[in-house]
């Protein structure tokens, strides 16, 4: 199969398209346009008071959260609003996985505009305090973020931004563990719970792309219709694309010459799919959620086709049962099961009955954890058996597997 691009024009967030090193935090290995402050205000003005109207016109533009959740925005400001405790306002710029580099980048690349939003959010919502959240081995981030702050000064209308580092853990980015830890607890996921105390302390978490979207919107600029993508291929690659952009068109911009057998979307707790399923779908989140899919935070890895999926996916859960919380009994026993499992069945050790064990362990584990990483694994899991269930049967006939290609991603070599 071969394939064919379409060309799309768009304003974009980012100066320009990456290369970066193979996996952790999103440095480049090429050219990349970092903005300075007089650059910014030359091109965007300066930050603007906030007045009332901001939160309407949040909710009219349908502004939405780009972490991976698309929590709507004024959702969760007016939820914040209802509360009367003291607010914590957090930019995340952690991201956990090996994978992930569009918010780096971004952060690399216009500072500015994250710091604006971060600033527009906590005036607007009356915070007491403005942190910046990150992952604790990017190092370039934190550099970033400190020249920013002696470029820009600061006035007196501005919540003071503590830069805080958060451990080097795939679970660190997540929203419930930034809670936890910037209350002095440890960076784990709250068991799930509902908080009903109105006076109890709260914490707000923006991803840093929805902060800049809200920093456009705060002065009145178009929410550019683009999405922001890390792509793994040759190369770890970050590209801003029109939302329009099919996954085919994705992969032609970035010179693949040879479609992908199926391709693992939002990351190594998301979902496969089939190539023909999503080569001509378009990179908009709401067409992909009406198809049962997910670009989540944006990533994407093509599985070539002499690739052993089942060999990846085995790798991939085993990887997430690592990274486990071990709060509960789907972390502490469930998810090394399934890593077992998948370790039988890429190691051609499987059969029947190892299929059946993991699909009733993938049933006991759904919706049961303390927190939500265990879904993470068997939404990986049941996607697989799917993606890849003409493969599998070649696993556990005693067939020898065609392909024969192991390709380890990036922090998965436990």
């Amino acid at each position: 199969m071969t394939l064919t691009m379409t060309r799309v024009a768009t304003d974009t967030l980012l100066t320009g398209p990456v290369t970066l090193s193979p996996s952790g935090p999103a440095d480049s290995v090429t050219e990349s346009v970092r903005e300075s402050y007089d650059d910014h205000v030359l091109r965007f003005g300066r930050r603007p008071d906030v007045s009332a109207a901001l939160l309407a016109a949040i909710e009219h533009e349908g502004l939405l959260g780009h972490g991976g959740a698309f929590v709507p925005v004024a959702l969760k400001w007016r939820s914040a609003l209802l509360r009367k405790g003291p607010l914590t306002v957090v930019a995340n710029a952690a991201e956990s996985e090996p994978l992930a580099g569009k918010d780096g980048t971004l952060i690399r690349q216009r500072p500015h505009l994250v710091l604006d939003g971060l600033m527009i959010a906590a005036q607007a919502l009356g915070a007491d305090r403005a942190i910046i959240w990150l992952h604790g081995d990017d190092h370039t981030a934190r550099t970033v973020f400190e020249a920013a702050f002696k470029e820009r000064g600061w006035s007196g209308r501005d919540v003071p931004i503590e830069i805080i580092d958060g451990p080097v853990h795939y679970l660190a980015g997540e929203a419930q563990a930034i809670t936890r830890a910037t209350s002095g607890g440890p960076a784990l996921p709250f068991p799930r719970r509902n908080v009903t105390d109105p006076w109890a302390p709260q914490t707000l978490v923006q991803n840093v792309e929805t902060l800049a979207r809200l920093a456009l919107l705060a002065r009145g600029l178009p929410n550019p219709r683009t999405r922001l993508l890390t792509v793994l291929g040759a190369h770890r690659m970050v590209v801003e694309v029109d939302q329009s952009t099919t996954i085919e068109q994705v992969l032609i911009s970035l010179r693949w010459k040879v479609a992908p057998q199926a391709v693992l979307l939002s990351g190594y707790a998301g979902i496969w799919a089939k190539w023909d399923d999503v080569a001509g779908l378009e990179v908009n989140e709401k067409k992909l959620r009406s198809a049962k899919l997910t670009l989540g935070a944006g990533v994407m890895v093509p599985l070539a086709e002499d690739a052993c999926g089942i060999r990846v996916t085995a790798d991939l859960v085993a990887y997430l049962a690592s990274m486990s919380a071990r709060q509960c009994g789907p972390c502490l026993f469930g998810m090394p099961a399934l890593a077992e499992h998948w370790a039988a069945l890429a190691d051609e050790d499987g059969d029947r009955r190892t299929m059946d064990r993991l699909r009733a362990d993938i049933s006991a584990i759904e919706g049961r954890g303390a927190c939500r990483h265990p879904d993470g694994a068997t939404r990986l899991s049941t996607s697989a058996l799917q993606t890849f269930s003409a493969h599998l049967g070649a696993h556990v006939s005693g067939m020898r597997c065609r392909h024969r290609m192991h390709v380890t991603l990036p922090g998965t070599s436990l």
